[in-house]
C-alpha cells in the first residue's frame, strides 16, 4: 500500500510543479494577496472553549461598519526604566497595596511620583515600540481580527511619539506587501482645545500629513484624514491653521465616561464609556455615528477612580445588574456570570458593552484598548493612596494584546467574535476542481534582535519554513495536503518539523490539546513517513497511524488516511493548522512567538 501511495505522490508532485494555475511559484502582489488571505473564514476555539463567531453566524459583511482600536506607541519613551510588574510584586507582598512608601515597590530618583508600572507581562515581553518583530505580530493580529484603524494615544501634553509611529508605519507598509490587510492609522490628541492640542496638530500636519507621508495608511472619514482632536481653537485667519481646519475630518475627543448622548452636530466621539454607553453623533433619524466598547473602566459609582480603589473599580468581571452570557462546550452549557471561577478570564464587562453597542448598531465602534500595559503609581489620586489610575492587575486592566500571565489570549478571540458579529464577514472560498486553497502571509515571524525595557533584550531566529499556501482535497479515504513555503523546505531531521494539527471535533467533547485532537509529526519523521497521534488529554498523545509524504523544493505533500483521524471517508470535515519549529511543546502561546504557524495564534483553516 505504501508503494502505491508513494507512486501517487510522485504524480501529485509532477502535477503541482507543472500547473501554475494551482501552484504558481511567483510571488503575488499585495493587492492579490489581500484578496486571497481570508481571515474571516478562519475558525478558532479559545482556551475557555468559546468558539469564535463563524461566517455563517455573522452573515454578509456590512461595508459601512468600522472598528477602531486605541493603540500605544509610548513604551520606547520609558524603556530606560527597569520594568516593574504590580501583579508579581503584590503576589509576594500583598500587604503593600496601599503603601506608597514600601521599599518593595522600588524607587527611581527621576520618578518620585508617577513612575510607570506594568499590570502584567505582554506575551512578547517588556518590548520597545521600535521592535519590528512585535509591530509585525500586532499588524497581523489586528488585521486578522478585522480592526480597521488604530488610534495613537497622544493625549498627554504635546507628545506624539514620532520615532515609534514612524517605525510602525514602516513595518505596516512591509506587512501590506506580504498580504496583511493592516489597519489604517489616526491620532487622538489632547482632550481639550488648548495650546497643547494646537502644537500637536501643527507638528503632525507639517511633518507627516502635508508631505503625504504614508498616505495609503491614513484612515479616511467623510472623505478626509480622520483625527480625534478639537478644532475650535484654530483660527481661519491664520494660513496654516486654516489649512489644518480644511485638511482633516475632526471629531472632538470627549474625556468623560459618563456623557449624555450627543447629536451629530456636536462632531464629538468618545474613547471609553460607562454602560449603557454614550451614543455619539446621533442624527434626527436615529442613526448613530460612534460608540465605545471598553474592557474595563477606572470608575466607581459614576465617578473616576483608581483601578485599585478600595471600593472596587469596574474591572473585567464587573457588570451593571445581573448580566450573564452562555456558550456550549464539551457537551455542557456554560453560564458566565460574576460567580464563575476566574471570572476575569471571561470578559463580562467587555461582553455587556459589546452586546449593547451591537444592538444600537452605530457606524463605528471604538475599542479600548490594545497595548497600554502601564500606569503611573501616585501617592494619591481620586482619594486612593498608592494609586494606579489606569492599569493595575489582571482584573483591573484593559489591554487585549495577549499576555504571558493568566489572561493569555482570551480577550483577543472575544474581540474577534464580536467584530464579526458587528461587521459580518466575507465568506469566500478558493477552490479549483475540488481542491481547496488556503493562503497565508510571508514573513510572519521576523528575526528579532532588539532591546526592550532596561535589563531586557529579546532575540528570535526561529523562522525556518515560512508557510504561504496549502492545497487540500480528499479522495478514496485519503486526505491530500500540499503545503508551500517561501523557500525550499529544510531537512526532515529538524526538530518540531512541518507539523499539522487537526481539530476534528469542534464540540470539545473528545480528548484534545487546546482544541486539537490529532497531530502529525510530533516525533521524528523518517525520510517519507510521519506518525499520526491522537491526544489522550492535553499535550499527551498515542499513536494511531502513519502518514506518507514527499518533499519537492518548497512543497511538501502529505497523504493522510482519513480513518486515522477518525473521519468517515464519505464526510471528511476538519479544521487544521500548520506549525514549524515550535520551541515550547504544549504551550499554546508559543504559536505567537516561535517558528511559523498558519494561520496565526489559535486560528485554523476550515476544510
Amino acid at each position: 500500500m505504501q508503494r502505491i501511495i508513494a507512486f501517487f505522490l510522485s504524480i501529485v508532485t509532477f502535477f503541482t510543479s507543472s500547473c501554475p494555475l494551482l501552484f504558481g511559484n511567483n510571488k503575488n502582489t499585495n493587492s492579490d494577496m489581500n484578496s486571497l488571505i481570508l481571515p474571516d473564514t478562519w475558525a478558532a476555539t479559545d482556551g475557555l472553549g468559546r468558539t469564535v463567531t463563524s461566517a455563517e453566524e455573522a452573515g454578509e459583511k456590512d461595508q459601512t461598519k468600522f472598528v477602531g482600536m486605541f493603540y500605544w506607541t509610548w513604551h520606547t519613551n520609558f524603556s530606560y526604566l527597569t520594568p516593574r510588574n504590580t501583579t508579581e510584586i503584590l503576589s509576594e507582598h500583598p500587604e503593600i497595596i496601599y503603601d506608597f512608601n514600601s521599599p518593595y515597590w522600588g524607587f527611581d530618583s527621576n520618578y518620585p511620583n508617577g513612575r510607570p508600572y506594568f499590570w502584567n507581562e505582554p506575551v512578547w515581553g517588556y518590548y520597545s515600540d521600535l521592535d519590528a518583530y512585535v509591530i509585525r505580530k500586532n499588524a497581523e493580529l489586528l488585521a486578522d481580527a478585522g480592526v480597521d484603524v488604530i488610534f495613537f494615544d497622544c493625549t498627554n501634553d504635546t507628545a506624539t511619539w514620532d520615532n515609534a509611529c514612524l517605525k510602525l508605519f514602516e513595518i505596516f507598509e512591509e506587512a501590506k506587501e506580504d498580504g496583511v490587510n493592516v489597519p489604517k492609522v489616526a491620532y487622538m490628541l489632547p482632550f481639550y482645545g488648548d495650546e497643547n492640542s494646537t502644537t500637536s496638530l501643527k507638528h503632525l500636519y507639517n511633518e507627516i500629513y502635508s508631505q503625504g507621508k504614508y498616505k495609503d495608511l491614513w484612515f479616511m472619514w467623510d472623505g478626509k484624514p480622520m483625527i480625534m482632536a478639537h478644532s475650535d481653537q484654530l483660527k481661519k485667519s491664520d494660513k496654516l491653521e486654516n489649512e489644518i481646519l480644511n485638511f482633516f475630518t475632526f471629531r472632538k475627543n470627549k474625556p468623560s465616561y459618563f456623557d449624555s448622548d450627543k447629536l451629530y452636530s456636536s462632531k464629538s466621539w468618545g474613547w471609553c464609556s460607562d454602560y449603557p454607553q454614550t451614543k455619539y453623533g446621533k442624527s434626527l433619524n436615529g442613526r448613530i455615528e460612534e460608540m465605545c466598547v471598553s474592557v474595563s473602566q477606572n470608575a466607581v459609582d459614576g465617578s473616576l477612580a483608581a483601578q485599585n480603589d478600595v471600593r472596587g473599580a469596574q474591572g473585567r468581571s464587573f457588570t451593571h445588574g445581573d448580566y450573564s452570557y452562555s456558550y456550549n462546550y464539551a457537551g455542557q452549557t456554560i453560564k458566565v456570570d460574576k460567580t464563575i471561577d476566574n471570572s476575569d478570564f471571561y470578559g463580562l464587562n467587555f461582553q455587556q458593552q459589546w452586546d449593547y453597542a451591537i444592538e444600537c448598531d452605530p457606524d463605528f465602534i471604538f475599542v479600548d484598548g490594545w497595548n497600554e500595559w502601564i500606569a503611573g503609581r501616585f501617592d494619591e489620586w481620586e482619594g486612593t493612596k498608592n494609586a494606579f489610575p489606569d492599569q493595575f492587575n489582571d482584573e483591573h486592566s484593559r489591554d487585549i494584546e495577549p499576555s504571558n500571565g493568566r489572561l493569555k489570549d482570551y480577550y483577543y478571540y472575544q474581540l474577534v467574535s464580536n467584530i464579526r458579529r458587528f461587521k459580518g464577514t466575507d465568506e469566500k472560498t478558493i477552490e479549483n476542481n475540488g481542491t481547496k486553497t488556503y493562503y497565508h502571509y510571508e514573513d510572519s515571524t521576523y528575526n528579532r534582535d532588539c532591546a526592550g525595557w532596561k535589563g531586557t533584550y529579546y532575540t528570535n531566529i526561529t523562522m525556518r519554513n515560512d508557510f504561504v499556501r496549502a492545497d487540500v482535497y480528499d479522495k478514496d479515504g485519503n486526505i491530500y495536503i500540499t503545503v508551500e513555503t517561501k523557500n525550499d523546505i529544510t531537512s526532515y531531521t529538524d526538530d518540531a518539523w512541518m507539523r499539522i494539527l487537526f481539530d476534528t471535533d469542534t464540540s470539545g467533547v473528545s480528548d484534545n490539546w487546546e482544541g486539537f485532537e490529532y497531530i502529525i509529526n510530533r516525533g521524528k519523521a523518517t525520510e517519507n513517513t510521519m506518525l499520526i497521534e491522537k491526544s489522550t488529554g492535553g499535550w499527551s498523545f498515542t499513536e494511531v497511524g502513519e502518514a506518507v509524504y514527499t518533499v519537492d523544493g518548497n512543497k511538501i505533500t502529505y497523504v493522510i488516511p482519513a480513518s486515522a483521524l477518525g473521519l468517515d471517508k464519505a464526510d471528511v470535515k476538519f479544521n487544521f493548522k500548520l506549525s514549524d519549529n515550535m520551541q515550547e511543546d504544549g504551550d499554546i502561546l508559543d504559536f505567537y512567538k516561535s517558528g511559523d504557524v498558519a494561520p496565526g495564534g489559535r486560528f485554523t483553516f476550515v476544510y
